[in-house]
């Protein structure tokens, strides 16, 4: 079975409302289980692997995203996927909720 090893890389706070903490994490899981290589087994008629507990099963045939260091990157808020720690720290800054304060 393949290893799908996440890792949390930095954590923050943003505030809800201005006022009450929130936890936010980037996890980062290696580019070869990027999001963009997951399809609903409905689409893939011989899915052959592991399939999640919703319904996905991971696209052979689909291209593996190139990043700097081999790992994407995604926010605990499950938006968003990134191919660099930075790019995903911005993001989350850029919202209306952010900026971030990062550990």
């Amino acid at each position: 079975m393949a290893d799908f090893e996440i890792r949390v890389v930095a954590r923050g706070i943003w505030l809800y409302d201005g006022t009450v903490p929130q936890a936010i994490e980037v996890r980062a899981r290696p580019a070869e289980f990027a999001k963009s290589r997951w399809v609903e087994v409905d689409e893939n008629p011989t899915p052959g692997g592991f399939i999640t507990q919703d319904g996905f099963v991971l696209d052979a045939n689909a291209p593996i995203p190139e990043t700097p260091d081999g790992f994407v990157y995604y926010l605990s808020s499950g938006r968003g996927e990134f191919h660099t720690i930075e790019d995903a720290k911005r993001w989350a800054d850029a919202q209306p909720w952010g900026p971030v304060k990062w550990e």
